[in-house]
């Protein structure tokens, strides 16, 4: 058992990992139903690496860390990600307890990159769906927090 500042680390666990690759979109159909063969936009450049796991202390605290090392291509990038989570188990009585937990990512932000079309007027659309209907904007950072509260009871039942 590892200790540190009087809190001690019963269990640890990696849940999950490894490497990866990313489906991608390899063909688009345009406006006027052409089919365009866009896998070359597409192709990850980098090798794709994530890992999952969690530490459950002696407080009754579990603690969840996830990393990701994001996606690189010509036209899309994703950047790293570091996931962090804590739960705390509440008892109420032998039979009842309460989960609160909160968790949060940090990075994993997605850029596009717009394609422009070649009709001289450098009109920018998403490359993955030729869109060209709304102009090109790179969408908004999304918050990634979650904060739970789980109640659970156990049923005793006597036949």
């Amino acid at each position: 058992m590892s200790c540190l500042l009087e809190v001690c680390v019963v269990t640890m666990q990696i849940l999950g990992g490894g490497t990866y690759t990313e489906q991608v979109p390899t063909i688009s159909i345009d406006s006027a139903n052409i089919k365009h063969n866009i896998s070359h936009f597409y192709e990850v450049d980098n090798q794709q690496f994530n890992v999952d796991g969690y530490l459950i202390l002696d407080t009754n605290t579990r603690v969840d860390i996830g990393y990701d090392n994001g996606l690189k291509s010509q036209k899309r990038i994703r950047s790293r990600a570091l996931t962090v989570g804590i739960r705390q188990l509440a008892f109420i009585d032998g039979d009842s307890h309460i989960v609160f937990g909160v968790s949060t990512k940090l990075g994993g932000r997605t850029t596009e990159i717009a394609c422009t079309d070649d009709s001289g007027m450098d009109k920018q659309f998403f490359c993955d769906n030729l869109s060209t209907i709304h102009p090109f904007e790179q969408s908004k950072h999304i918050k990634n927090t979650k904060l739970s509260i789980n109640y659970s009871h156990k049923f005793n039942w006597l036949l």
